[in-house]
């Protein structure tokens, strides 16, 4: 397998994301991503980092395809995560990501609003 086929099969069949989604997360093109599943453009070295950082996977095994696919020291709750949102059909993914959206948006709130929290 190619790195370009584990990227696709990293996509597709451990994380279950649709090429828009993977590419939302790595802040490029739906097409990009799809141009690189097929080989038809070059990977970057950033993308290659991007992918691991983003979904604690192994460079060794995208670039060379050496398992473990996840990496060693990803704790077991993130691995856990990650196979709950796999295996949730699309609708719940979105439902799920709307919800941690709003939350991380109320966290936001809370940490730039510290009136009143120190007693001043």
């Amino acid at each position: 397998m190619t790195i370009y086929e584990r990227i696709r099969h990293l996509r597709k069949v451990i994380l279950k994301l649709t090429q828009e989604e993977f590419a939302h997360k790595l802040k490029v093109s739906t097409s990009n991503i799809g141009s690189i599943e097929t080989n038809r453009i070059n990977l970057t070295e950033r993308l290659i980092a991007d992918i691991c950082r983003e979904w604690s996977i192994s460079e060794k095994w995208l670039v060379s395809g050496k398992e473990p696919v996840f990496l060693d020291n990803a704790d077991p709750f993130t691995h856990k995560i990650v196979d709950i949102y796999t295996s949730l059909n699309p609708d719940s993914r979105k439902y799920l990501k709307g919800y941690i959206d709003r939350l991380l948006e109320e966290q936001d709130e809370a940490d730039g609003d510290d009136s009143g929290m120190d007693g001043a």
